[in-house]
């Protein structure tokens, strides 16, 4: 096996074993994982417009337009047209959207807090360090660029 499959592997298997877990920990709070994400980015990142969300999350544009729906229906984010041109909307929390966020935030920082402590093996600021060179090297890669 090839160190480069197995760097896919362990990448791959990374994100679905942690996403796993962490979806048992959201339950209760009745949102998905790729919504957590959303909600957290938007939480982050206020006023967004649809495409820049798209692009900096690297989120296929049908599947964040229906997430967005969604999470619209059930009142946690609102468009708003730019003042610039009506035809971008930007994206916000509501206030509910707000709380909920802030709730999946915790959650996950006491989820990652858990890891680490159980893994004292791992370091965690290398391993964020590293994860962030690749992401931030990924996505300039001229392949990423083609969504």
């Amino acid at each position: 096996m090839s160190e480069q499959y197995q760097l896919s592997k362990y990448l791959a298997a990374t994100y679905r074993l942690s996403k796993n877990d962490f979806n048992q920990q959201l339950a209760g709070l009745d949102v998905r994982a790729t919504e957590s994400d959303l909600l957290l980015f938007i939480l982050d990142h206020p006023e967004r417009s649809q495409r820049e969300i798209a692009l900096e999350m690297v989120i296929d544009p049908s599947l964040l337009a229906r997430d967005l729906r969604d999470l619209a229906q059930r009142q946690l984010v609102t468009r708003i047209s730019d003042v610039k041109d009506k035809r971008i909307k930007r994206i916000t929390l509501t206030a509910a959207g707000v709380t909920l966020a802030r709730q999946l935030q915790n959650v996950m920082d006491t989820w990652w807090t858990d890891f680490f402590n159980a893994h004292p093996e791992v370091d965690q600021t290398s391993f964020t360090t590293q994860l962030k060179l690749v992401y931030q090297a990924l996505t300039l890669f001229p392949s990423s660029k083609e969504f």
